[in-house]
């Protein structure tokens, strides 16, 4: 891997969030990968897809999370950062590294935690 995430998994269940998040990394000379809106969908692809680092959105709605993505991903070595309205603290499944964005979020800062995300 580079210094840099080049290849960039994003789950959001708001396609309309996940899309412009899609477009505004690849105008920065990201690759994206995904995006995905669906839990079963982004669970597929956490196991299969190769990508540099993950961006998830916490709530996916119906009562559904993206911690089983982390735990996949976790288990794979690949770093991923959750974007989320939410604070820490009411993320119940949050681990001790986990990194939050919280939303909204500027793309300049989303490139610079996925670089820190990316270099731990």
């Amino acid at each position: 891997m580079t210094s840099e995430p080049t290849r960039i998994f994003i789950v959001d269940d708001e396609a309309l969030i996940a899309f412009e998040m899609a477009d505004a990394l690849e105008d920065l000379g990201f690759e994206v990968v995904g995006p995905s809106t669906h839990l079963k969908d982004a669970l597929g692809m956490a196991k299969e897809e190769e990508f540099d680092i993950a961006c998830l959105d916490v709530n996916l709605g119906a009562g559904k999370t993206s911690e089983p993505i982390a735990r996949v991903l976790a288990e794979r070595g690949i770093p991923y950062v959750y974007i989320t309205a939410y604070e820490e603290h009411q993320i119940k499944f949050l681990q001790p590294n986990d990194k939050v964005v919280r939303k909204p979020v500027s793309i300049s800062d989303l490139k610079q935690a996925l670089i820190r995300v990316q270099a731990e």
